[in-house]
């Protein structure tokens, strides 16, 4: 009986351990604001490659984590167009467990909008399309010698799809487009609690006429 006991006061002695560490590793990467610059490219045909901006910043305490961003493209997702931009915002709330001391996984809820514009100087039109997705997903965080690595996979559902072309009502359609995204970002730290950070992110969209896009991203994050 006494061995039992003390066998499991060493599990959970070490279960809280593992769990303190994997938090403490991973705290200045989900505590965090930052921004970027980003090249995005549509891959569908037809596509054209945009530079841009974005914001983020991230919560994390007691494995609760969440995450808010917004991104803008300065130039239009399809060639053939005289000008045009995206804008994105997104949400992520969800739940890391500690798979080892440097690792932690789990599960969260999402939401993105996006919304694409184009215009045509010389038939002097413009056109959009806005797409609302909700769905969820798998989160990771890990602290490594070299690195701290943040990765996700998520499919969310279409929530709403609206077309809306100069001269004519908003269309919207009954089947909208789900999204399957996914990326990984490395931070390396530089002073204080400064971080320089690359990543690699991927959005497809399921219907045809949104566009699948594939963007690199570099920035500068505060960990607090």
């Amino acid at each position: 009986m006494k061995r039992n006991r003390l066998f499991a006061v060493l599990i959970g002695t070490g279960l809280l351990a593992a769990t303190a560490t994997a938090e403490a590793s991973i705290y200045s990467v989900m505590n965090q604001a930052d921004v970027s610059g980003n090249v995005q490219g549509t891959t569908n045909q037809y596509g054209n490659t945009t530079g841009g901006l974005g914001v983020r910043g991230s919560l994390f305490s007691n494995g609760l984590f969440g995450t808010a961003k917004y991104r803008h493209q300065f130039g239009t997702a399809y060639q053939g167009y005289t000008s045009g931009d995206s804008n994105t915002f997104g949400l992520k709330i969800g739940y890391l467990f500690p798979a080892s001391p440097i690792l932690a996984v789990g599960p969260y809820l999402g939401y993105e909008y996006n919304r694409f514009s184009q215009n045509d100087a010389y038939l002097n039109s413009q056109s959009s399309q806005s797409l609302d997705n909700l769905g969820g997903g798998l989160y990771a965080a890990a602290s490594l010698p070299f690195a701290n690595v943040t990765g996700y996979l998520g499919y969310l559902g279409g929530v709403s799809e609206t077309s809306h072309v100069t001269g004519f009502p908003p269309l919207r359609y009954n089947r909208s487009s789900n999204l399957l995204q996914m990326g990984v970002t490395a931070y390396y730290p530089l002073v204080a609690n400064l971080n320089f950070f690359v990543g690699l992110h991927d959005d497809d969209f399921t219907q045809a006429g949104a566009p699948n896009l594939l963007r690199g991203t570099v920035g500068i994050g505060a960990a607090f």
